[in-house]
């Protein structure tokens, strides 16, 4: 079996219909003023993406390469962007680069994760239902990723059990932060414990340039570059040194887009604060940790691999083959699709074990799909 961890939707073109809202919030739902092909409609709405609102969007905004009129690079990327909203045209694609199953995620994941109180819950909430109507038909192949209202976390536990016992989701999102509130936040821990305890994987997809540290800049290639490596390793580290995996030990998070070997240099830098500081942790630590921090990412952590990426041979000796996973980034600009599976099938650092276990036995086991 080959599972694809990371792909995603166009849902921007049916605005209307994900976020179709019931009271006391249908003032929220969309408006289409702009009908047409998919990626001309247009809406008029209250909602406000978080990551759009920031300085340097239009800095980071690369719509354009969507857009059939543009042609951008022959309109090969344009004509992808079907599977974003057609789901039989998504299975047609998912063959072309030899996919069993698919894991889904909306493109633009803060609407209904970072947006605040109640209403983010709605928005989470009628996400989550869509979703699952959409792959009707297809629901063995294609997997949604549960959203979950980072912005209203008393009802994020109770949307995880909604969508893992009614619409049978097998993964759910986490985020990297929520406002001022880092993941080691008591308010996160009824979460964690939700999803420790339906056996369930967080998934912390980083969304777009989101962030102080990319918000400075105003231009694509710094953008780009540091908006998910910098936001899942604020969430890596809020994890591991804020307690979270020593409070909850079977609690599983895998982390994207950011190479397999992203997480070494961090458990290496964790390790080495951690050599002065085991015997002196109640003075700097909230939870007193009864391992090293690079065993933690070891047990709890989980990323995907980019297939044009160096030597896996480190981050498979210091993190462990059966911790990486493959992911395809379908329909995006900057996939390897239809290349991914063939690209990794061909690399010579890998064993036909542990290619077998990247492409599909981890995601088989993560997501208790055996």
């Amino acid at each position: 079996m080959i599972v694809d961890l990371d792909s995603h939707l166009r849902e921007s073109y049916a605005m209307d219909e994900v976020y179709k809202l019931d009271a006391p919030y249908e003032e929220y739902t969309p408006v289409k003023i702009v009908d047409g092909a998919p990626h001309e409609r247009r809406f008029e709405t209250k909602l406000r993406e978080t990551s759009r609102s920031a300085p340097g969007y239009s800095g980071y905004n690369h719509n354009y390469m969507y857009n059939p009129k543009e042609n951008w690079r022959g309109g090969v990327i344009a004509a992808r962007q079907i599977a974003g909203y057609d789901m039989a045209k998504r299975m047609e694609g998912n063959a072309a680069e030899h996919l069993d199953k698919q894991l889904i995620f909306p493109t633009g994941i803060s609407l209904p994760v970072l947006t605040p109180g109640p209403l983010g819950a709605a928005l989470s909430h009628s996400y989550n239902t869509w979703v699952s109507n959409l792959v009707k038909g297809f629901e063995d192949y294609l997997l949604p990723v549960a959203m979950i209202p980072a912005g209203c976390p008393d009802e994020m536990p109770n949307e995880l059990r909604r969508s893992v016992t009614e619409l049978g989701f097998k993964a759910a999102h986490l985020v990297c932060y929520e406002g001022e509130h880092n993941l080691d936040d008591p308010s996160f821990f009824p979460y964690y414990e939700a999803a420790q305890e339906l056996d369930v994987p967080l998934f912390c997809h980083p969304n777009g340039h989101m962030g102080f540290i990319t918000e400075r800049f105003n231009n694509f290639l710094a953008m780009h570059t540091l908006g998910r490596p910098t936001n899942c390793t604020q969430a890596l580290v809020a994890l591991v040194a804020g307690g979270v995996f020593e409070r909850f030990p079977r609690l599983k998070v895998a982390f994207f887009e950011c190479s397999a070997e992203w997480p070494l240099y961090w458990m290496h830098r964790l390790d080495d604060d951690w050599g002065w500081l085991e015997d002196d942790q109640d003075r700097h630590l909230p939870v007193h940790l009864s391992m090293k921090p690079s065993d933690y990412v070891r047990r709890n952590c989980y990323v995907t691999l980019e297939a044009d990426e160096g030597p896996l041979t480190e981050s498979i000796e210091q993190l462990g083959a059966d911790h990486i996973l493959m992911a395809t980034d379908y329909p995006h600009f900057d996939s390897e699709y239809p290349d991914t599976v063939t690209k990794i099938q061909a690399r010579a650092d890998l064993t036909p074990k542990q290619k077998e276990m990247v492409l599909g036995k981890n995601a088989e086991a993560l997501l208790n799909l055996a």
